[in-house]
């Protein structure tokens, strides 16, 4: 039942997406979102099922459609956000006590 509702939800976000597309309402990057997120549910899915070769297969496009995400601006706000933290945690360079 569950692997039927992840299926399902996954195509359902495919088609938005791939619509989305087709009629150029969104920008690329936000359609590569769209499919990296639609093809997760599908491999979770496939995962779910014990069908392991389009699991890989869904998986393979899930991440190559992050990677597009990321690389086309939809991850600019995660990349400014993990700045702004690893500021908080960088080491001040002090110098050792030296004897007198």
């Amino acid at each position: 039942m569950l692997s039927l509702v992840l299926c399902c939800a996954g195509l359902a976000v495919v088609c938005c997406g791939l619509a989305a597309l087709f009629t150029r309402r969104l920008p690329l990057y936000k359609v590569n979102g769209l499919m990296c997120l639609g093809n997760a549910f599908i491999a979770l899915s496939n995962i779910a099922d014990k069908h392991t070769a389009s699991a890989s297969m869904s998986a393979g496009f899930a991440a190559l459609s992050g990677w597009l995400w990321w690389k086309g601006g939809g991850g600019d706000d995660t990349k400014r956000r993990l700045r702004s933290w690893g500021r908080r945690f960088q080491g001040v360079r002090r110098t050792a006590p030296s004897p007198s």
